[in-house]
């Protein structure tokens, strides 16, 4: 930030004036000092450069950081001081609803992140500039002066080093503002005062983006919840023809849509949290589910006399008939070949062992069962 652009500056009264609304007759009219060192200003109104206030003398003991950090605090508190609203926003973890109800609830993973909004103007009225607290010193301390019990909130302005981490871990409600320029100042000091998407809440984080605003201390936990609709869960098919499938990625289901019927031409439908390729596969689940429920499955997949593809070398094919040559069956069948097949036999330790790792599961709205009876 070394040879920055001074924006701003006191005049003799000690307010801060913005060179953008210094007006070519008042220059003469009003002296100037500088924020950060106290030294007189001159303003620069011409038209080659940017406008700006310079040094009248030399300005190498300025620091552009000191300046930075004290005009940020000036005008936070400015700001604080004259309006009606003083927005915050930040980050907290929203549950499921759905939580008791959903067999796909996982406790990792059914949560998201949402701002929050909050008006600090609603729950402190005094804004006090380099307050002592508790062995910190804060930059901002925004307290309420008939509610000495209330927990303070400590803005630091971060123009090139973090808190420290001790203050971070104080358990203090704490609102960092990453600042580099005036321009990013001005940009936060629009809207309301928003965490940064990125951070994680880890007191360990030692990026430091343009504008980068981190909270600490604050309540991550909302105590409300609402539907989320996070998981994606895969979906089984079966149809009267014996035929099934299971959704690919493009076409995931979410924990919701395990509720409702979607496909009309589908008997049955259920979801099911399981991995399509593996073994046990969602294929696997289903066809069992199905049966299940009274329908009469014969699938390849449960036969004594299936293969999987991989396990003969083969790797291309998912289903082989390892009778294919006493039977005359097909080398590789489809699953719902079985259903017409006299050497169909029915591997109970297979399905056993299916039975006993079945994932979480939701069957949908089903339509008559008896369609496969009998077959």
């Amino acid at each position: 930030m070394d040879g920055i652009l001074y924006h701003s500056a006191f005049d003799e009264n000690g307010k801060v004036v913005d060179i953008d609304t210094l007006k070519v007759e008042e220059r003469r009219s009003h002296s100037y000092t500088c924020i950060a060192c106290g030294a007189e200003m001159i303003p620069r109104l011409g038209q080659e450069r940017a406008k700006h206030f310079a040094h009248k003398g030399d300005s190498e003991h300025c620091s552009s950081e000191t300046y930075l950090h004290k005009l940020a605090k000036l005008k936070f508190k400015q700001k604080f001081d004259t309006s009606s609203e003083f927005c915050v926003q930040y980050y907290r973890e929203l549950k499921c609803s759905d939580k008791d109800s959903c067999p796909f609830y996982y406790e990792d993973s059914c949560h998201k992140k949402v701002l929050k909004d909050i008006d600090l103007r609603r729950h402190y009225d005094t804004c006090e500039e380099e307050k002592p607290i508790d062995g910190f010193v804060a930059d901002l301390l925004l307290t309420k002066s008939d509610a000495p019990n209330r927990p303070p909130v400590l803005l630091e302005i971060n123009v090139t080093h973090e808190s420290t981490d001790e203050k971070k871990r104080s358990g203090k409600r704490i609102i960092e503002i990453g600042i580099t320029s005036e321009e990013i100042l001005n940009r936060i000091l629009v809207g309301p005062i928003t965490e940064s998407r990125e951070n994680d809440y880890s007191l360990d984080r030692r990026k430091h983006d343009s504008g980068n605003i981190a909270f600490y201390g604050f309540k991550r936990n909302m105590s409300e919840t609402e539907p989320l609709n996070e998981r994606h869960i895969s979906k089984f098919y079966l149809f009267k023809s014996g035929k099934a499938f299971v959704n690919n990625v493009d076409d995931i289901r979410t924990c919701s849509d395990s509720r409702r019927k979607d496909n009309e031409k589908a008997i049955f439908e259920v979801c099911i949290e399981s991995d399509i390729l593996a073994r046990p596969s969602s294929y696997d689940y289903g066809y069992l589910l199905a049966q299940q429920k009274g329908i009469q499955v014969k699938t390849c997949q449960f036969c004594k006399y299936h293969r999987d593809g991989f396990m003969t070398g083969l790797g291309l094919d998912p289903i082989f008939c390892c009778m294919h040559k006493n039977y005359g069956t097909p080398e590789n069948p489809e699953p719902h070949y079985a259903r017409n097949c006299m050497y169909y036999r029915e591997d109970g330790e297979l399905l056993g062992t299916i039975k006993s790792t079945m994932p979480p599961y939701q069957i949908c709205e089903t339509t008559d069962t008896d369609l496969f009876q009998g077959q």
